[in-house]
């Protein structure tokens, strides 16, 4: 018997991963991602697999800890290296910090 669903309808039902995401540029996150996005098949932030992908950095499976490459495609990698810069910029100047992002006392 032969089956007309494609990978990623195969794909779809299946509880997302979580994993410490670890970009080329900016601070370490944890994010929920597909095993198509885990496995560098589809884009890390909007799952797209219809676009060239690029490399966005490493994720770590929580369980077992495996290190994984990842990828994005260009429009989000620019923004995850938009956002690694204000990062910067933020906790470079405590000033410039959002008051949501000021430490705790």
């Amino acid at each position: 018997m032969t089956s007309d669903l494609t990978s990623h309808q195969l794909t779809a039902g299946r509880p997302p991963i979580p994993i410490d995401y670890h970009p080329i540029e900016g601070p370490a996150r944890q994010l929920m991602v597909s095993g198509e996005q885990l496995h560098a098949n589809a884009c890390l932030y909007c799952g797209t697999d219809q676009q060239q992908l690029h490399t966005a950095g490493h994720a770590y499976t929580h369980s077992g800890g495996l290190a994984w490459v990842v990828v994005a495609c260009a429009a989000h990698l620019a923004l995850g290296r938009a956002e690694a810069a204000q990062y910067e910029e933020r906790h470079a100047d405590p000033a410039a910090a959002r008051p949501d992002e000021l430490p705790a006392h």
